[in-house]
Parts: structure tokens; sequence; C-alpha cells
């Protein structure tokens, strides 16, 4: 064999040998397409939308099916909202017995009221933009010159009877008004309302608040006799308390008639009180 080509068959063994090696660089300089996860329109349109309620003047609004009948009930329902649950709307004819009656020149027209079956679960959160959800979905309302939203009537169980809440949100003062039996309480907590009881957020956990409004502050009054100026519902130690601020009136060692302001500290789950505070000289009233 002669020389050259001994060295043109030994430079062909070296490259095939060596080709691995060298297309290995080559495999890590290649660019890789970033990843890209489609999602479908379909999926995209299964995201919950919020639920949009119309509040209008009953002349204005359309009865619909699953309204709630309140044709009798002395209060003609001149602002509705119109979804199922809401009062249906009132006007002179489709309600004369209600709508006839005239009303002081000061008088302002009630809140509508949406009825909540008891299985809903239903969360204000004042911090929220969208600050009420039923059943996982925002809700919007439409509203009609007015900074409160409509009541939300809800059902739940206390220590005696089940028995109506009514909780709405209060735009103008960024509260939550929970009411029972005509006696309110404010709140600045997170709310939510599940198989018939009302929950209190803590900055650890969800608590239930066993006691209404109306029993705190019976509760109170028959501790230390007094005049019920306000009551807010808020966390104290982990712990959903009424804060009850009233007024005693009497005579100062029966003689010179004064004032003096109460606060009253109910715990919200067991009805006892936590404490009392009242001027030191309170006994010498009477």
């Amino acid at each position: 064999m002669k020389p050259y080509y001994f060295m043109f068959a030994l430079l062909t063994l070296i490259i095939i040998g060596f080709s691995p090696i060298l297309a290995q660089p080559m495999m890590k300089s290649e660019v890789k397409t970033p990843q890209i996860i489609h999602i479908s329109s379909e999926a995209i349109a299964s995201k919950p939308e919020p639920v949009e309620i119309d509040i209008k003047k009953s002349t204005e609004a359309q009865r619909i099916e699953g309204c709630k009948d309140l044709c009798g009930d002395g209060i003609c329902q001149e602002v509705v909202c119109t979804a199922i649950g809401c009062p249906c709307p009132e006007t002179p004819t489709s309600c004369p017995q209600d709508c006839n009656i005239s009303l002081p020149a000061k008088a302002i027209p009630p809140l509508p009221v949406i009825s909540l079956p008891a299985e809903t679960k239903l969360v204000i959160d004042p911090a929220k933009p969208e600050l009420i959800s039923v059943n996982d979905r925002a809700v919007k309302f439409t509203e009609m010159n007015t900074t409160v939203l409509p009541k939300i009537s809800v059902e739940v169980e206390t220590k005696t009877l089940p028995t109506k809440v009514e909780i709405y949100f209060d735009k103008e003062n960024k509260t939550i008004r929970i009411e029972h039996e005509n006696v309110s309480a404010i709140t600045r907590e997170v709310i939510k309302v599940e198989e018939k009881s009302i929950k209190i957020e803590t900055p650890k956990r969800m608590i239930e608040v066993n006691v209404l409004p109306s029993v705190a502050t019976q509760i109170a009054i028959s501790t230390f006799p007094q005049e019920i100026k306000s009551t807010e519902l808020k966390i104290i130690d982990e712990k959903p308390v009424y804060k009850i601020e009233g007024v005693k009136a009497g005579r100062l060692l029966w003689l010179v008639p004064v004032n003096f302001s109460v606060q009253t500290y109910v715990d919200a789950q067991t009805e006892n009180i936590v404490r009392m505070e009242k001027p030191w000289w309170s006994f010498l009233v009477g």
C-alpha cells in the first residue's frame, strides 16, 4: 500500500471516531423555542363572570319570574333590584293597597331586599372592589343614585330558632351592617354566611358568630340600664366581640342631673360580658 493511501485511511478513521464529540457543541448551541401553553377559548369563557343586578324605579322595572311578592305589607316598593329574590315592582296600579298610602315628605323609600336561599354562600369583603360574592361569583349592582346597596336577607340558626337576618354594605361609610329585629351592628371585617351561620374573618381563621346584635344589646341593657347609641362587631384578641356604646342618664347623689357614657363588650360566641367601662362614680347615680 502506498504511503499516501495509508494516511488517507488513518485520517478518515480519526474523523469518524471524533464526529460525536464534534457534534456535541453544536447540539448545546441550538436555540430552543420557549414552551407555549395554549388556553382554549372555552377555558377562558368558563371563568365565572360577575353577576349584574340592576336597581330601578318600580315604574321602569319589569316584573320577573321569581321576584318576591310583598304587596300588602304596607310598604310601596318604589325602588327594586331586578333579580330572582328581589321584591316585585309595585305601583299604584299593580299594588294600590301599598302605593296609594301617602308617605311623609321626608320619608326615605325602603331599600330593596334580596332574599337568598339557605344553601347560598355569601361573602362581603370591604377591601375588594367587587365586595359582594354569592356562591363564589362576584355581584355588581348598577345603582340608581344611592350610596347604600340593597339589603341581603339570609336565614341563620341561633341557639333558639332559625331567623332572618339582613346584611348590607354602606358605601359611604365603608361598613357592613348586620340587622336583626330592627337592631343593627356595623363591622369592617370580612363577613361570610354559609350553612345558616354568620362567620367573621380573623387574621388566623374564620370564627362563627353565635350572638346576633339584638341579643347582644339586650344583654348590655339588662346588665346596666342605658340607652344604646351604637353597636360594632369587631375582632379583639382573636375573638368576635360586640362593642356597645351607651348613655346613662340620672342624678348624681340623687340631686344633680348627669349623663355619662358606657361601653359594654359582649362576646359574640358565648354571650358573656368581656368587660364594661363606665365612670368610677357611676354607682352614685340613681
